[in-house]
């Protein structure tokens, strides 16, 4: 990713997994960079982490391909269920000066008016053979969403859950945009338990957003705040 692409992620930019192809023994998906399901950049190879989580909760490895601005993910399901796919950005620090964002921390530059401490987290859920039984958890991450079911249905509303550290976040800020309509079609605060209801209103991908800042994550001298951003794609029928 260019750097004045990789500082693009404070001003919204996230990553998210999307769907590339149906292939037999498990889907081929996407990991995308850029903003409201539209690609835009290239995450760094060597700052993100893949891997899958089986329907036992196994933990797998995947590998991350170089694919026209974007990384493909293969997957080979030996067994039915729900596997979860999920791609980790690590920590990246930006400072702001003057003449704009730098990646570092703020003891690298002069002036500095701000620094943050930036952390991103895509998730995929998919179905591999039968439906099965479902149970949404918390998998990975300091920041996650968990859906109360694998799949959106039209015309009806997904409940999606948020945790941060293991517990459920409260009045935390959900933002649905749907791939087919190209455009946000919600914003729904969480309630007292972390849980938000979202209607959904197009079928095709849609992806959920939510945004968390830590004022007690910081680092004297390094960053003053750490901001933590998930994606969760799921398909809605």
């Amino acid at each position: 990713m260019q750097e004045n692409k990789l500082t693009m992620m404070i001003q919204g930019h996230e990553i998210w997994i999307e769907e590339s192809k149906a292939e037999q023994g498990g889907p081929e998906l996407a990991l995308v960079y850029g903003h409201n399901m539209r690609q835009d950049g290239l995450a760094s190879r060597e700052r993100l982490k893949a891997f899958a989580y089986t329907p036992d909760g196994t933990r797998i490895d995947l590998d991350l391909i170089p694919d026209n601005n974007r990384y493909l993910l293969k997957l080979n399901a030996q067994r039915g269920g729900y596997y979860t796919a999920v791609v980790d950005l690590g920590m990246i620090v930006f400072s702001q000066t003057k003449e704009g964002y730098e990646v570092g921390p703020r003891s690298q530059f002069k002036d500095v008016i701000y620094a943050g401490a930036f952390h991103q987290m895509a998730k995929y859920i998919y179905s591999a053979g039968s439906d099965g039984e479902f149970h949404g958890k918390v998998v990975h991450g300091i920041l996650e969403i968990v859906p109360g079911k694998p799949w959106c249905q039209v015309g009806q509303d997904i409940e999606l859950q948020v945790f941060y550290e293991g517990k459920p976040l409260a009045s935390a800020e959900i933002k649905a945009v749907s791939k087919q309509e190209g455009r946000e079609m919600a914003f729904v605060k969480t309630d007292e338990h972390g849980i938000a209801h979202i209607p959904i209103t197009a079928p095709g991908e849609w992806m959920f957003l939510v945004r968390h800042i830590d004022s007690s994550k910081k680092v004297s001298e390094e960053f003053d705040e750490s901001v933590f951003v998930s994606t969760l794609v799921m398909e809605a029928r």
